[in-house]
């Protein structure tokens, strides 16, 4: 498949390979592209009445360089015990490449806009004086957001740190984002 991919000039999805274990399962992620893998979707796909998914996005954080392969792990147990079922369903790539089912792609790429509105939205909160981790987690609370955990982490973090350093993480996250690709704009 690898071959055909690249005869074809298309990016591979990476490999994986899933392995049970006591309390639950190892992914093993290889990234067999040219490019840094920046984002992925695993998930359990046509198993009857189970759901999984596990995405992850490096845009911010350690992109998975060509070759290397990540050992996950994950709590649960059923991917384990059927690991013909679970599949990478979307890959992004540092040069804005992407494989996998189209929808899902998107998605993931829908996420990213999502997360860096969010950020971007943080920024905004922290530029008026006197905003506390409280404050965040009040509003936190009441948003329905994927990234809720994104407003929950900065409020721990605004709790422990000077509100600068948070600051100046977020306008960091937000660059990242924003410089990822493909382009959110």
């Amino acid at each position: 498949m690898l071959a055909a991919c690249w005869a074809f000039g298309q990016t591979p999805l990476p490999e994986l390979k899933v392995e049970p274990t006591a309390g639950g399962s190892y992914f093993y992620l290889k990234n067999v592209a040219s490019q840094p893998l920046t984002g992925y979707l695993i998930e359990l796909v046509d198993y009857p009445g189970s759901h999984y998914s596990l995405s992850t996005d490096e845009a911010v954080g350690e992109p998975l360089a060509p070759g290397a392969e990540k050992k996950i792990r994950v709590s649960s147990m059923t991917v384990g015990a059927v690991p013909d079922y679970v599949k990478v369903r979307a890959a992004v790539y540092a040069d804005g490449s992407t494989a996998g089912v189209p929808e899902k792609v998107a998605e993931f790429i829908e996420r990213r806009k999502q997360s860096l509105a969010m950020t971007r939205e943080l920024i905004g909160r922290l530029e008026k004086p006197g905003v506390t981790g409280g404050d965040l987690r009040q509003w936190g609370g009441s948003n329905n957001s994927t990234e809720r955990g994104l407003i929950f982490e900065t409020a721990s973090q605004l709790d422990s740190h000077p509100a600068a350093e948070v600051f100046a993480g977020l306008r960091a996250r937000e660059k990242a984002l924003a410089e990822s690709k493909p382009a959110l704009q």
